[in-house]
């Protein structure tokens, strides 16, 4: 199903759920407690006739919604008081740029570091190398190769950030060290600097497991015997890539799945707390036209 189609298959849904609306609540001022048990917490009220009734996210969305990155970036860049759920990062699939990353670290390249004294030493970054200590130097000129992204003149790692928090071509993410096992190829994770670390480090995600920056990092408890006291990760996740925001996927992030169905199809959808559980449920509110129309014939 494309996403024409799915946005019409959504929009018939909303004027079934516009016309359960105003069946289950005639009167247009009355709200309507959300359980009718005496315990409830009457404080806790439905909206009007003029929303539709409560439906979980998955009756909203049963296919998925697919998204490139650049347009998951907009939604953020365009919201941003959003924040991402870490979930998030299971859904994403890989765009042209791993092969690009994997062809190129294959074949390895060499660059030249320079240190604060001012020395300059060539050096190889590539899998089949040991980490010699140059993760920025190498990540850099990769950074360049594959993106085009300036090379900047920062000597430390987790100076990297604050440029690529700035760059079109990643969409950022803030995410825990335990996170890092689920972010998609080529990725690019700064570390801040930290305890035995003041330069931090920076590296890409090569495939699940397997990091580089000047030479293979396996995954295990690599990050956590190194890193275990680094605050303010950042996964930079590159925009050729792509998601499936699933109903499972968008239920950790309700703020995002609103947004994304106001931009594909202008409907304003409001993620509020069930009282009845911890799950997030949807009010849409009725166009003009849908709150003038006579449902009852």
């Amino acid at each position: 199903m494309d996403i024409k189609q799915k946005i019409q298959k959504l929009k018939r849904r909303s004027l079934e759920l516009a016309t359960l609306a105003l069946t289950l609540f005639p009167s247009s001022g009355a709200t309507t407690t959300v359980n009718s048990d005496k315990n409830t917490d009457h404080n806790k009220t439905q909206p009007s006739s003029e929303l539709i009734a409560s439906q979980s996210i998955a009756d909203f969305v049963t296919d998925g919604i697919e998204l490139n990155i650049h347009e998951l970036k907009e939604i953020v860049d365009n919201n941003p008081d959003m924040e991402l759920s870490a979930d998030l990062l299971s859904a994403i699939k890989p765009g042209p740029s791993q092969k690009k990353i994997k062809s190129l670290l294959a074949k390895g390249f060499d660059y030249t570091v320079r240190n604060s004294r001012g020395e300059s030493k060539l050096v190889k970054c590539s899998l089949n190398q040991s980490p010699k200590g140059y993760c920025y130097g190498a990540l850099k000129h990769l950074l360049y190769k594959i993106y085009k992204e300036p090379k900047s003149n920062f000597l430390s790692a987790y100076q990297e950030k604050d440029k690529l928090l700035q760059s079109a071509n990643f969409l950022a993410m803030p995410i825990e060290l335990q996170d890092i096992e689920n972010c998609p190829p080529s990725t690019v994770v700064v570390i801040p600097k930290c305890k035995g670390h003041k330069h931090g480090h920076i590296f890409t995600v090569v495939e699940k497991g397997v990091y580089c920056s000047d030479g293979k990092e396996v995954a295990g408890a690599y990050f956590e015997n190194n890193y275990k006291s680094a605050k303010g990760i950042y996964a930079f996740i590159p925009v050729d890539a792509s998601i499936t925001l699933t109903p499972q996927v968008l239920q950790s992030s309700p703020k995002l799945y609103a947004a994304v169905l106001l931009q594909q199809t202008g409907k304003d959808i409001h993620p509020l707390p069930d009282a009845r559980s911890d799950t997030p449920v949807m009010f849409a509110e009725l166009s003009p036209a849908q709150k003038t129309k006579d449902f009852s014939r």
